[in-house]
């Protein structure tokens, strides 16, 4: 069993596997939502209102000062790009964390309707930012 694999299990019943169409539409969403640096690291200097964080509490902290209903469907997204997009909800994704980070060296919790993103950078960082 693949750690994609495993992490799809790990979320359960409410994970779903997007298309390709539908992944290129939440990449390009992405991809135009945030300034990102040559080497695929969202370039935090040019986004407005972040903040690095070190716990699942502290996002949640940040989520519930700044937005009012960020538990809505979110989409992880992994730097490897033959990976999936999967979507899932916010909660269930910090319930298996580990699951979700151990898939590929870096990875992006983006939610286009609330407005923000959490990137797990591989070198331990974790940000979350507001559009």
């Amino acid at each position: 069993m693949s750690l994609l694999d495993e992490c799809i299990e790990a979320l359960g019943e409410n994970v779903h596997i997007l298309s390709d169409s539908k992944k290129e539409q939440v990449l390009s969403n992405f991809e135009s939502s945030y300034p990102f640096t040559e080497w695929g690291r969202i370039e935090w200097e040019n986004v407005v209102f972040y903040a690095e964080v070190n716990t699942v509490d502290e996002i949640v902290s940040f989520l519930n000062k700044n937005i009012d209903d960020y538990n809505n469907a979110i989409y992880v997204i992994w730097d490897e790009g033959t990976l999936p997009i999967i979507q899932s909800d916010l909660d269930k994704v910090f319930e298996v964390i580990d699951d979700v980070t151990a898939v590929s060296f870096d990875t992006w919790i983006f939610s286009p309707s609330s407005g923000y993103v959490i990137e797990i950078f591989h070198d331990g960082k974790v940000r979350i930012g507001l559009k």
